[in-house]
Order: C-alpha cells, then sequence, then structure tokens
C-alpha cells in the first residue's frame, strides 16, 4: 500500500464514519459521502449559495447581474486532486446561456487551500443548462475550503440582444450548485446537482428585467 493510500485510509479511521463534525456542523453516517481514490479520500461536510439579483434596465448601464456566492467545507485529504463548481441556471435564463457572447459575461474569483485568483474564460464551460468552474489543482490534509464569487452580467447580453426574453419566476429564479472532484465518477453534463457539496439559491426578485 503507498504512502498516500495509508494517509487516507489513517484519516478515514481518525475521523470515523459514525458521526463528524466541523464547524459547528454534525453529519451521520448515512449523510455524509466519501469518495476514495490513490490520490483523495473526501468526506463531505457543508457548502451554502448565496446570491442577489439586480435587474436589467434598458439604457441603463451595469444593471443586469447574478451575483452568487458559494462555499464548500470538505474533510479529508485531496493530493493535486481538481474540483469543478457546477452550477445549474435556472430555465427562465435558457436563452441568455445559449448566447456565445455569455461566456465573457461570466467574472469573479475563485479561492482553494493552494490559493486565489481570479476567474478566466478558459476556467469556464458553458452548457445548456448549467456553467461549470474549473478550480486550480489544490493540496489540503484534514480540511479544505473551497469559495467562488461569480458575476452573470446578463445586462451584457441583452443590451446587444433586447429582444432576448426572460420569463417571469412567480417563487423567484432558482440557482444549485455543487462541487464535484475529477477523482469522483461525476459527468458534469449529465448528471443531476444534489449531494453533500451542494447549495441552493432562490432570488426574491420573481423578474428580471423592467418593463
Amino acid at each position: 500500500m503507498n504512502k498516500r493510500k495509508i494517509l487516507a485510509v489513517g484519516l478515514a479511521a481518525m475521523v470515523g464514519l459514525s458521526a463528524l463534525q466541523m464547524d459547528g456542523v454534525t453529519a451521520s453516517a448515512q449523510e455524509v459521502n466519501t469518495g476514495i481514490s490513490p490520490y483523495t479520500l473526501h468526506i463531505l461536510a457543508e457548502s451554502s449559495l448565496e446570491g442577489s439579483l439586480a435587474k436589467y434596465i434598458p439604457g441603463v448601464n451595469n444593471s443586469g447581474r447574478v451575483t452568487l456566492h458559494y462555499e464548500g467545507k470538505s474533510l479529508g485529504f485531496v493530493d493535486f486532486d481538481n474540483a469543478n463548481l457546477l452550477i445549474k441556471i435556472p430555465d427562465e435564463f435558457k436563452y441568455v446561456v445559449l448566447q456565445d457572447e455569455f461566456l465573457g459575461a461570466i467574472t469573479g474569483e475563485i479561492s482553494t487551500p493552494s490559493g486565489t485568483k481570479k476567474i478566466t474564460p478558459s476556467d469556464l464551460k458553458v452548457f445548456s443548462d448549467r456553467i461549470v468552474v474549473e478550480f486550480p489543482k489544490s493540496f489540503f490534509v484534514i480540511q479544505g475550503k473551497y469559495k467562488a464569487d461569480v458575476v452573470l452580467d446578463f445586462g451584457k447580453i441583452l443590451k446587444k440582444y433586447p429582444n432576448i426574453p426572460i420569463d417571469n419566476a412567480p417563487s423567484g429564479y432558482q440557482f444549485s450548485s455543487t462541487l464535484a472532484f475529477a477523482s469522483s465518477p461525476w459527468d458534469i453534463i449529465e448528471d443531476p446537482i444534489f449531494g453533500s457539496l451542494s447549495g441552493d439559491y432562490t432570488t426574491n426578485e420573481t423578474e428580471a428585467i423592467v418593463k
């Protein structure tokens, strides 16, 4: 058994699967997901997604933005594994997401146990119903924190294409997120967004465009 596997098994024994407590958050064995590879062991503990929506006002610069803040904590061991933040975009924004220019309308900052960096287009993948933010490879033992501040400037798209519709959402627009590691058997395109490192945010606003 190589050193990485020994360390991973040792951490699992230290933490225990019967109960987990970290920063005041306790999870039972049934609530804990564990992923093991020669490089990675995760006992996933806590995550959250918060945000705000500024409505688009035609003719007003810098209007029409969604700001999202994701934070996830992972207990375990990561040896330079990649993590991907998946953000599910509400169906009402599908015509905005389909525009080629949408990639350039995404900005922000990401943080891993190894450091912080600005989001660049090379960190992003855009699909019909979600975006994927790739975090740099990171290393941690015992506890790692992953954060992302993501700005979706949909007003930039509407300014160029004013006829694109964004339907109202009577219950608010819902954004969902999860953090998936490269060592996990996860399809970033097809798989649903759920798990211990998932979070949802629903806007108070029920319309995205001031008419």
